[in-house]
């Protein structure tokens, strides 16, 4: 009984090595006929569609015509073949899907160089008129609203009486001139803003206008940032508003 079964091993071993140098896959290691031992490197290291239909017809022609395939099995054997290449080819739409929207995205942000934004800061770039302009981002109504303007050294050249103001943004602007209506002349000013509320004063986040003056490629799945000038790196998400 060992016999027999030690037989059958090894004429099984035998006939799944033809199919499988029929198919190009070698094995590393395996004794050849006078006893040498061959280190030959596998030629292939995995199984392709054309590899699975030789495999399916090698099937079909060796199967037991007493006990054909049944028609079951060839059906589920089909169904996973068809099954796997789906898999395969949505794999590769996708793949390709996603470089076509990383190049787009690309093109979209690229556009975005050289526009005025709104984003949060205290530092607002004067434009080529010599004027500034930016937002009061009220959490909520005031009664109320006051933006101070001062130069790099501290001094207040501006400042702005809003009045009461609902929730919400509150815009600002200034011309860049003193009260004899000439122009102050500097590139950068401070803004600060306080507000009135339930008679007690409090200070308020302040947006600026500034330009986009780099727009930097992030890796996959980063957060897409823009360096905004007089401000900094800013997220995309930090953008309020684009005024050109």
């Amino acid at each position: 009984m060992t016999t027999t079964s030690s037989t059958g091993s090894t004429s099984a071993q035998q006939t799944l090595d033809q199919l499988l140098n029929k198919l190009g896959v070698t094995k590393s290691g395996t004794t050849t006929a006078s006893g040498a031992t061959s280190t030959a490197t596998p030629n292939k290291t995995s199984l392709d569609q054309t590899d699975f239909l030789k495999l399916m017809t090698t099937q079909m022609a060796n199967q037991d015509p007493f006990q054909p395939q049944d028609n079951t099995q060839m059906i589920a054997q089909m169904a996973q073949f068809s099954t796997v290449t789906g898999i395969q080819q949505l794999n590769t739409t996708m793949s390709t899907m996603a470089t076509q929207i990383s190049d787009n995205q690309i093109a979209t942000v690229a556009s975005f160089a050289g526009k005025t934004v709104l984003v949060p800061g205290t530092t607002a770039l004067a434009d080529s008129t010599g004027a500034i302009s930016g937002a009061i981002d009220l959490p909520n109504s005031v009664t109320s609203l006051n933006v101070q303007i001062t130069d790099q050294s501290g001094t207040v050249v501006k400042s702005l009486s809003l009045g009461a103001n609902p929730a919400g943004l509150v815009g600002f602007s200034w011309d860049g001139k003193d009260a004899s209506g000439n122009p102050v002349g500097n590139s950068s000013y401070n803004v600060s803003a306080t507000a009135m509320a339930g008679g007690k004063s409090t200070a308020q986040n302040t947006d600026v206008y500034a330009p986009i003056t780099e727009v930097p490629i992030p890796a996959a799945g980063q957060t897409q940032n823009f360096v905004v000038g007089g401000v900094g790196t800013v997220k995309m998400s930090d953008i309020k508003s684009i005024k050109y």
